[in-house]
């Protein structure tokens, strides 16, 4: 019983973190970066959630597998899409397709899951406000009867609407704690054949000692802690709690110390020779307590208008109070009313109901943790009017403004690079990417660590604010839907260890290297679309690469049927955490 390759998914763990911590608390994770190869993995840019692990699970550019946000474009709106959207395949399914025995369980953006023929599929989240599983979340659907039987509901709420209570983040890293060894419990389960996981009809995972051929397993908690909990175990953060408890300062390595312990309690139950790998989509670090306001900026730089009316849409009051004073139950029912299109209605007009589009020629969808910037277009935008050949001027000319920001209490520049989409990404969906792309620098005015500016869209803006403001030390905290007090890094995690790997150290690489190195160390052929290169210094033997991989299936919702986005938008996907 076992698997012949574990992966390990810790989302936004941090190798900061890691070196802070070090070997004494983390004596699995060490183990396997010093017995193996190591690195601080690059995300693609900029480090969003759904497009690394989607790299990831593909080994394709975002370009090409489709997956950029939890929402999609549409005129000036947006739809609530996450991994309905994908293009491809995962490569557990073109294993699959070979006969290999897979399981994947708990990835963000792979709902609904790939009906595998020979293993499980389990999604994640797929979006932040998803609250607990359903049966749509389980291949076969008949295995989710039989764990929530053995573990209870598959929930994924930790109440971080809530974060603004008394007490929460006290209470926070206990409650991570326990749901990373409920989901350990879960694993070891699933690993092992005999004790119970499988089904008894013909969809049913194997029930003979074969051992799984990957076993990919996901924990987001790293992520969590450090988006609520950064500030309190970073005393020199901008955020920093005065009052911030124990408990609460050592939250963030107690987590870390917790999945340390879930890695090594996986690779017993993986077994003997087991080559593992563990991967992160980005890193993470803290926020500033500064804030722009990107549109703002544009509408300065007579870039944008704003219509006459209040800066703050009724639509975004509407939409925080529904998050906050609403239960769950009662917020999914709530929007799976008039069709599941309350959501994206709700979202497009808190984004771009201010907008005076008429008059406007960039705009942004003002994401912290995607931002980029909108060129408006004629023939692709519905009253988009600059003309084709005035793209490259345009997009110069936005560049110049972007670079010019100025953080006004320290003078530095913010923007450290503006790209073109076609220039990071690649393949038939580079449309739905932002124009431009941008890279902010990191604020290292009071702190050599530096600290994230905070992106936050212009319709939260109180009344008579510039493009900029400071929070209130009563914001400092956040909580899910408002600025968070820890952010996205540009690089991750990377460990791989097992029979063919060599003790090398750290090493350079892309979440795509990892995609095709674990394909690699599998026997798998590559293919030759794939972005990311196989980590041949880090291999003893690179022979034996035998089997060719199907070639992607690239069809319009790649993921499964075509209700999938209504069903995204019923359960109020990422409703609060795009703000």
């Amino acid at each position: 019983m076992g698997a012949r390759s574990l992966i390990v998914g810790l989302d936004g763990a941090d190798v900061s973190v890691l070196e802070e911590l070090g070997p004494r608390r983390l004596p699995n994770l060490y183990a396997h970066m010093q017995n193996g190869a190591w690195a601080r993995l690059e995300s693609v840019r900029p480090p969003a959630t759904l497009p690394n692990w989607t790299t990831f699970l593909t080994g394709m550019d975002p370009g090409r597998h489709g997956v950029f946000d939890f929402t999609t474009r549409d005129g000036y709106g947006v739809r609530f899409t996450a991994g309905t959207v994908r293009e491809t395949p995962t490569w557990i399914a073109r294993l699959d397709a070979l006969g290999k025995r897979c399981a994947c369980v708990g990835f963000p953006g792979t709902w609904p899951p790939e009906p595998l023929e020979h293993g499980i599929f389990i999604s994640g989240w797929d979006a932040p406000v998803a609250f607990e599983a359903d049966r749509s979340f389980v291949w076969p659907e008949v295995l989710f009867d039989r764990i929530v039987q053995r573990f209870g509901p598959m929930d994924f709420d930790v109440g971080e609407f809530d974060a603004d209570a008394e007490g929460w983040h006290d209470g926070l890293a206990d409650l991570l704690v326990s749901k990373i060894e409920r989901k350990t419990a879960l694993a070891q389960w699933l690993m092992d054949p005999s004790s119970g996981g499988a089904s008894e009809d013909s969809t049913a995972l194997p029930t003979d000692s074969t051992d799984w051929d990957v076993f990919a397993f996901y924990f987001g908690e790293s992520d969590t802690v450090a988006h609520h909990l950064w500030a309190h175990h970073d005393p020199g953060s901008p955020r920093h709690p005065s009052g911030a408890s124990a408990r609460s300062r050592a939250g963030l390595g107690k987590v870390y110390e917790a999945l340390d312990r879930a890695v090594g309690a996986l690779v017993q139950a993986a077994g003997k020779d087991v080559e593992l790998t563990l991967v992160s989509d980005h890193g993470s670090g803290g926020s500033s307590d500064k804030v722009l306001y990107l549109n703002r900026a544009l509408e300065q730089a007579g870039l944008l208008k704003f219509a006459p009316t209040s800066i703050l849409p009724w639509s975004r009051l509407a939409k925080d109070a529904a998050l906050t004073l609403l239960p769950p139950r009662l917020k999914e029912r709530l929007f799976r009313a008039y069709g599941a299109r309350l959501p994206s209605w709700l979202e497009s007009r808190a984004r771009f109901g201010a907008i005076d589009f008429g008059a406007t020629v960039a705009f942004s969808d003002e994401l912290n943790y995607f931002p980029g910037v909108w060129l408006h277009l004629a023939g692709r935008d519905p009253l988009g009017f600059v003309p084709e050949e005035e793209r490259d001027a345009l997009a110069r000319r936005v560049s110049d403004a972007l670079y010019d920001l100025r953080d006004p209490w320290s003078r530095e520049p913010v923007v450290e690079a503006v790209h073109r989409r076609e220039v990071i990404f690649d393949g038939d969906f580079v449309e739905r990417a932002p124009d431009l792309l941008l890279d902010f620098r990191l604020d290292h005015s009071e702190s050599p660590r530096g600290y994230s500016y905070n992106l936050m869209p212009t319709a939260s803006a109180p009344r008579g604010i510039g493009a900029w403001r400071r929070l209130a030390e009563s914001e400092h905290l956040g909580r899910k839907g408002r600025s968070l007090p820890g952010s996205h890094r540009n690089h991750g995690f990377f460990a791989a260890s097992g029979p063919s790997v060599d003790a090398v150290g750290e090493v350079d690489a892309h979440i795509a290297d990892a995609a095709a190195t674990v394909l690699a160390r599998l026997g798998a052929e590559i293919d030759p679309v794939m972005r990311g290169r196989v980590l041949f210094e880090v291999l003893r033997d690179t022979a034996g690469t035998t089997e060719a991989l199907p070639a992607a299936r690239v069809a319009k919702g790649g993921t499964g049927g075509g209700d999938g986005e209504a069903r995204v938008e019923a359960r109020l996907r990422a409703l609060g955490y795009i703000d």
